[in-house]
């Protein structure tokens, strides 16, 4: 019966286009995540500026550097923001509540994420030559970090599309 054929089929179609959309959802983490990193190595700069040329507290330099930045990362220093100067908490504790917001909306991982939680720890603590410091070993980890993410999306992008079609085109052959 052609009910039964084009059941079959739209089956078929269902299912490639599912495994389909999930590969290149995969890969499209993998270009995030580059992204998302690049965005972090310039919101850290802008911070490090408004910080050294302007010599401003931690909480003020936070609030300043907001609106030039984009959403996900104005979340982001609001937050930490919010949990310094409202809720009195010390630097370290209100970064980890802003490193809560990015862990859930960026496609970060962990090594870059790593990078920004140490960098919380000692911000705000010791003098400027330490502070400087501390920023520049934050790019650095954050240019290893963006430099394993290049080569992930290079690597393993195509493959999860590629991956995606053929398991579900398989998969879709097997079951009819």
């Amino acid at each position: 019966p052609k009910g039964r054929l084009f059941m079959r089929l739209g089956g078929m179609v269902l299912l490639i286009g599912a495994g389909t959309a999930f590969g290149f959802y995969k890969a499209y983490g993998f270009r995030r995540r580059v992204a998302d990193i690049i965005m972090l190595q310039n919101a850290f700069r802008l911070l490090e500026t408004e910080i050294f040329y302007t010599l401003s507290p931690v909480p003020a330099a936070l609030e300043q550097l907001e609106p030039r930045l984009p959403v996900m990362l104005q979340q982001f220093f609001h937050r930490v923001w919010v949990a310094m100067e409202e809720e009195q908490l010390p630097v370290f504790r209100a970064w980890e509540q802003g490193l809560k917001f990015l862990e859930q909306e960026t496609f970060c991982g962990a090594e870059e994420l790593g990078a920004v939680r140490s960098f919380g720890l000692s911000l705000g603590e010791g003098d400027l030559m330490a502070q400087q410091k501390n920023f520049q070993l934050l790019q650095q980890r954050l240019q290893y970090a963006l430099e394993d993410a290049e080569r992930q999306k290079t690597l393993q992008g195509r493959v999860w599309q590629y991956m995606g079609f053929c398991i579900s085109m398989a998969a879709a052959i097997l079951l009819c």
